[in-house]
């Protein structure tokens, strides 16, 4: 076997041992760096192990461009240890022969059910109670309360993630809306669902709660008018990007109390150090978190170490999402 090089760009991966004592025995020179780090940051100051790397593990890098990529002319494969690939530009690497995988299914369980929580967090006023006990007041405002049972949920997307939540929501007897482009009719029939257009999900629902992926056609697709569309009392929860909310938008709506309140655990910039949603107490912020279950951890970042070990042994990667990309491998 011809030793080649794998580079690890992560702010998890290094912590995970099972994960690292795989790289370690895997015959080829590893480097790690900590941390979500771009690649032109890590050009600055480590031009040579990105220069030099056959293989990239790496968490969610964000603006994987052609820029980006002409830092690692030598790189044949990045594995993700996410579950998205919206912050690789698939193209360009696609064009250099680069086979980009990533974990997609890994913690669609974790995420539907971290929803629950953000729908309970916020619907419940849970964080509400929390200050307020901690500031000495033992009686919580509950006037904005909205309780799940009897409520209506719109659900945007149904895919492993979507479906998950939808399984869980039920136990809660809540009337579940889902507005997706590919309806599945016998998921739809078990579950009580009725699929509905953009329009009516929003402005029937009680709470929305966002499961769809990123592309140029659901960027920014809640925006200022659909927020329009919104109930007042309406809750809104997003796990899924960031990039798919209008922040703008939703933070006049908040501000404004057209809608009732938000639980995000994404954001347009991350990580998010400062923002105007910290001043509003209606508004639930995790650190991107969904995922992060421990063992929903350690999977993908088994899987991902395994794509990159896949590929570096001339094999195409079971979770690779540009297999065309390979027929150029070690060209």
């Amino acid at each position: 076997m011809t030793k080649q090089k794998i580079l690890v760009v992560s702010d998890s991966l290094h912590h995970l041992p099972q994960a690292v004592a795989t790289l370690a025995g895997c015959g080829h020179d590893v480097e790690y760096i900590d941390g979500l780090i771009g690649f032109p940051e890590i050009a600055a100051k480590r031009l040579g192990d990105l220069a030099g790397a056959d293989a990239i593990v790496m968490g969610r890098v964000m603006n994987t461009d052609e820029h980006a990529l002409s830092f690692a002319p030598r790189v044949r494969v990045i594995a993700q240890h996410t579950s998205g690939s919206d912050n690789i530009d698939l193209a360009e690497a696609t064009r250099r022969g680069i086979t980009v995988t990533n974990v997609r299914g890994v913690n669609a369980e974790q995420c539907a059910e971290f929803s629950i929580g953000l729908m309970l967090a916020v619907a419940r006023q849970i964080l509400v109670g929390d200050r307020a006990i901690r500031a000495g007041r033992w009686a919580a405002d509950t006037q904005s309360s909205l309780d799940l049972y009897g409520s209506t949920l719109s659900v945007f997307g149904l895919g492993m993630i979507g479906k998950a939540a939808v399984r869980r929501a039920a136990a809660f007897g809540v009337k579940i809306l889902v507005h997706t482009r590919t309806p599945d009719v016998e998921f739809g029939e078990k579950y009580g669902i009725e699929f509905v257009g953009k329009d009516e999900a929003l402005s029937r629902a009680d709470i929305v709660s966002i499961y769809t992926s990123l592309s140029d056609a659901t960027r920014n697709m809640i925006g200022a008018r659909e927020l329009a569309l919104m109930q007042p009392h309406a809750y809104l929860i997003n796990i899924a990007r960031g990039e798919l909310i209008d922040e703008d938008a939703l933070f006049e709506a908040l501000v404004e109390r057209r809608i009732a309140g938000a639980g995000l655990d994404v954001f347009t910039v991350e990580p998010l150090h400062a923002s105007r949603f910290f001043e509003l107490p209606n508004v639930v912020l995790t650190p991107h978190q969904a995922g992060l279950a421990h063992s929903a951890k350690v999977d993908a970042a088994m899987r991902a170490v395994h794509n990159a070990l896949s590929a570096l042994a001339g094999h195409l990667p079971p979770d690779a999402i540009n297999p065309t990309a390979f027929a150029a491998f070690g060209t």
